[in-house]
């Protein structure tokens, strides 16, 4: 299989505008017996030779092309007449064996997007999707397509649908909000013209919101799931040193670099947090409008009016500020919407933003992981000690990331450190770890051996707290303005 992104194999002529160099592209399969899948219109093919009709370089570089041996297309509905349709590709063909109630869960990922826009801005969608245990995964937002990839067994077995089921739905959700409604300093004319990033926290943050909602109110996840989801996302931001000197504008404008630049010294540094944290802003805009209406309008209404606009359309692009957010919001819901944003996005805040007491819940530590965070943890290869010790690992014990001022920082354990054994035993994982912190409970030390190329040590550490891991407990008396907002939206007429 391959997946085919035009512009790093185009060669033009130099246009200031982009939309307006036409081109009729056309590609060489392998061979006549691979299948593809595209949002371009084909022309003609004569076996593994295919044209098609001619489109803008704009069009073009927005229309990836995936292409394999193992393929299978299912048909997800339509929409006001337009048909969506997913395309997968696979190592083998018994990874493209997705079950029907599989298939109901996308096919209601459609519906609830339709129930949440009421329209389109595209003629045809086509979700792109490589299930390979060996090709990257990835997910890109398109107008009229999305170019998602995951592991293997994503369409076959549960627990992989679980783990990823918000990509389907954060790409889908890009194609209103980041395609067709775009920052103006997003929208650049050409390639060449640097884009200005600093509302990603509504190109991305607000996607983050509704790709995670939406793929619950679908049933790609569980509402416990979700819950346990923000829990894990609260956690992780309150623990951040670098939130005490960076705000969240600084993380959107430093996103070039951030993506690259993941792992050691994560808390202290911040990353993309203009992903998680804009989701937990959004969420509290969302409890802040149902509190304040007593439950007549949410942000779902502002978003329809927003992304959706009131009719389809085709592919194009529709630019906003920072003054027509403000405004969206406040026709929703009169409320001071500009303090809110500089609150939350432009000022250092000491902890992330609070949709939790509006919401009915609270944050918890137990002593064990939720199921979800297990799955996740499996999924990612990790081991999570960073609310009792304060350490990210990989499972081979290999330390990413030291919370500034925990335990592990002041016995001057750091990034790039291995953990060998635990308590002179070796390491096996997560569990193990656990039981370690639970006995040392008694008085006796953590003890660590860590190695860092040919150089070995021993650290006791000095904790007593057991395990901790992140959980939402209701507040007993109050609304469950949560679980209200989890709530499958009635299907569109």
């Amino acid at each position: 299989m391959f997946t085919l992104t035009w512009n790093k194999v185009v060669l033009t002529p130099q246009a200031q505008d982009y939309s307006t160099v036409m081109l009729s592209p056309a590609l060489r399969l392998p061979s006549a017996q691979w299948k593809y899948a595209t949002a371009l219109e084909l022309a003609s093919a004569n076996g593994a030779d295919l044209a098609f009709r001619p489109v803008s370089l704009e069009m073009l570089v927005d229309s990836p092309l995936d292409a394999g041996v193992n393929e299978r297309t299912l048909d997800l509905g339509t929409w006001d007449g337009a048909p969506v349709t997913l395309a997968a590709f696979a190592d083998t063909p018994e990874q493209l064996a997705a079950s029907e109630k599989t298939l109901q869960k996308l096919r209601d990922l459609v519906v609830q997007m339709r129930a949440l826009y009421r329209n389109r801005h595209w003629d045809h969608y086509t979700f792109l999707l490589t299930v390979s245990d060996v090709m990257p995964g990835q997910g890109v937002e398109h107008h009229q397509s999305s170019d998602n990839g995951t592991a293997g067994g994503y369409l076959t077995e549960e627990d992989a649908l679980t783990g990823g089921g918000d990509l389907l739905a954060h790409e889908f959700n890009h194609s209103w909000n980041g395609k067709y409604r775009r920052p103006d300093d997003l929208a650049t004319p050409n390639l060449q013209v640097p884009m200005i990033d600093d509302m990603l926290w509504v190109y991305e943050g607000m996607t983050q919101y509704y790709g995670n909602l939406q793929a619950e109110r679908a049933g790609l996840r569980t509402r416990q799931q979700w819950l346990d989801a923000l829990a894990l996302s609260y956690a992780s931001y309150d623990s951040e040193r670098g939130r005490l000197t960076r705000a969240l504008v600084d993380t959107a404008t430093s996103s070039p670099f951030l993506y690259r630049e993941r792992g050691a010294w994560a808390s202290e540094r911040r990353g993309v947090d203009y992903y998680g944290e804009g989701e937990l802003m959004w969420l509290e805009a969302d409890v802040l409008i149902r509190t304040r209406s007593h439950g007549k309008h949410s942000l779902d209404d502002a978003a329809r009016a927003f992304f959706g606009r009131g009719r389809d359309t085709g592919p194009q692009v529709v630019t906003y500020t920072r003054d027509d957010i403000v405004a969206a919001l406040a026709a929703v819901e009169p409320y001071d919407w500009r303090a809110f944003l500089a609150r939350h996005v432009d000022a250092v805040a000491p902890h992330p933003p609070d949709f939790l007491t509006g919401g009915g819940y609270r944050l918890v530590f137990g002593d064990a992981p939720s199921a979800y965070e297990k799955l996740q943890s499996a999924r990612r290869k990790t081991i999570d000690l960073r609310y009792s010790l304060g350490i990210v690992a990989n499972r081979e014990g290999t330390i990413a990331d030291v919370l500034p001022d925990s335990v592990a920082f002041r016995a001057g354990i750091g990034p790039g450190e291995k953990i060998v054994a635990v308590n002179d035993r070796a390491l096996t994982g997560q569990p193990q770890l656990d039981v370690a912190l639970r006995e040392a409970g008694s008085g006796a030390p953590v003890r660590l051996l860590l190695t860092a190329g040919n150089v070995y040590r021993t650290v006791a550490l000095d904790y007593r707290g057991g395990p901790r891991y992140p959980h939402l407990a209701r507040i007993d008396g109050t609304a469950d303005l949560l679980g209200a907002i989890a709530k499958p939206l009635a299907a569109a007429p």
